[in-house]
């Protein structure tokens, strides 16, 4: 079976992984190429898989907190917001498994030289040593509580706060060791300059994102109940209007007695022309449980907008239909779509698939119905899993025929996305014409 890692820099937040690899690569060259200039080679080959853990988990670090930013040229470079979200997850990951190399290697070489293992890697008077444990200990909390723990939203935001202290705390540990970065002027030069970024995007936006982001003022106009599971917010404009593209997304942070203050990703699900900017909100985790809450002349402050779904629509780079493919609440950036002037416009036929479980979760039949008809080559199509079970190959032939000229946009749960886009690729469709986004970025 093809998949979406089959196909290497076809995907564009492939070539952000090539930058933050090209990166590391960088960090090795000028650490080999300074012990070569200074003929300072390690004697016990255990201090390179140590130096190796260390420099590489460092870069990712400040990697991690650059995604973190939501700059519009990082955005670019990773294909939209929510890869960008991804990528600062899988990075993160990735240092902290890369970290232990350090210690481990440390301690094997103290093995090797007569000393003990397992008392390396405990508490001792050498505070060097110390530093290293307890930003490796807090490291290790930190992301067990961010990534591999379920826990409520707000406390999962409160765990980023704690990881520029671990940062400084591993700055310090290094210029404590008096290593490399303090020995070689490059290399020292190059980390600096790195943490120099990692630091500043953290106080960027754990700090200072709340009055210097792209921020827009709103009130809350109405509040609607749409179906048992899903509330609609219309926000009116405070002053400067914000302008978006079909399907983008925001981040919203309300002065409401019903939920807290920190900021929330929705897609937008109103047109880019409307006067009010709806967003529709499906009630699962302990915020958007009291969404329904909210009270009409609140205050709300609205950042973005974030992501590129639509953008090969826009700039006409898809091919002659269009596939739209929302799976429950992901339907939200495809109302977007459907009801946008230039979508309207655009030369292509399209087909709406909307997927939910019962007719009972399709709250939004109706209006993407009354968006396709208006024009002869729109089709909607609902598909119901309990009846008709999960969206196949056979499925998507019977209702499409031939999908060789098809551009297919997928929004849904990941089980959903990553199958469908599967066996589009089995199918021969080419991964550019695979467009996803994934709503989920916690």
């Amino acid at each position: 079976m093809k998949t979406l890692f089959t196909h290497p820099f076809r995907r564009q937040y492939h070539w952000g992984y090539l930058a933050v690899g090209c990166t590391l690569l960088v960090s090795y060259a000028l650490w080999l190429g300074s012990m070569w200039y200074y003929q300072d080679w390690y004697e016990n080959p255990w201090k390179y898989m140590a130096k190796v853990g260390s420099h590489s988990a460092t870069l990712l670090m400040c990697w991690a907190f650059i995604l973190a930013t939501r700059f519009r040229p990082v955005e670019v470079l990773f294909g939209g917001l929510d890869k960008v979200y991804k990528s600062h997850r899988y990075i993160g990951e990735i240092a902290f498994f890369l970290i232990f190399l350090h210690p481990l290697g440390l301690a094997l070489m103290h093995a090797s030289e007569g000393g003990s293992f397992w008392a390396y890697l405990w508490f001792s008077g050498d505070w060097v040593r110390n530093t290293g444990i307890i930003a490796l200990a807090g490291f290790a909390l930190l992301v067990v509580l961010s990534i591999y723990v379920k826990i409520r939203y707000h406390r999962w935001k409160r765990t980023h706060d704690f990881f520029g202290l671990l940062l400084l705390l591993i700055i310090v540990h290094g210029i404590m060791a008096k290593g490399e970065i303090v020995a070689y002027p490059l290399l020292g030069l190059w980390f600096a300059l790195w943490c120099g970024l990692g630091l500043a995007a953290y106080v960027y936006i754990r700090l200072l994102y709340r009055w210097l982001g792209p921020q827009y003022d709103h009130v809350v106009d109405e509040v609607r109940q749409v179906g048992d599971a899903v509330v609609e917010l219309y926000l009116k404009p405070q002053g400067r209007a914000m302008v978006h593209e079909p399907g983008q997304f925001v981040y919203i942070s309300l002065d409401a007695n019903a939920v807290s203050r920190e900021p929330h990703p929705f897609s937008i699900s109103s047109a880019p022309d409307s006067p009010r900017l709806r967003l529709s909100i499906k009630q699962l985790g302990d915020w958007t449980q009291s969404v329904h809450a909210i009270q009409a002349g609140e205050q709300a402050r609205v950042w973005g907008p974030y992501g590129h779904f639509s953008e090969t629509i826009v700039q006409g780079s898809c091919r002659q239909r269009l596939i739209f493919l929302g799976g429950g609440i992901g339907i939200t950036p495809f109302l977007s779509m459907l009801a946008s002037e230039r979508m309207r416009k655009a030369p292509y036929a399209c087909w709406m698939i909307y997927s939910v479980a019962d007719a009972q979760r399709a709250v939004y039949s109706e209006e993407l119905r009354t968006a396709c008809a208006q024009r002869d080559d729109w089709h909607c199509i609902q598909h119901l899993s309990d009846e008709e079970g999960f969206i196949n190959a056979d499925y998507l032939q019977q209702h499409l025929g031939s999908l060789n000229d098809c551009t297919f946009y997928i929004c849904g749960p990941q089980v959903m996305m990553d199958s469908v886009s599967n066996l589009l690729l089995d199918a021969g469709v080419p991964i550019e014409h695979i467009i996803s986004e994934d709503f989920d970025i916690r």
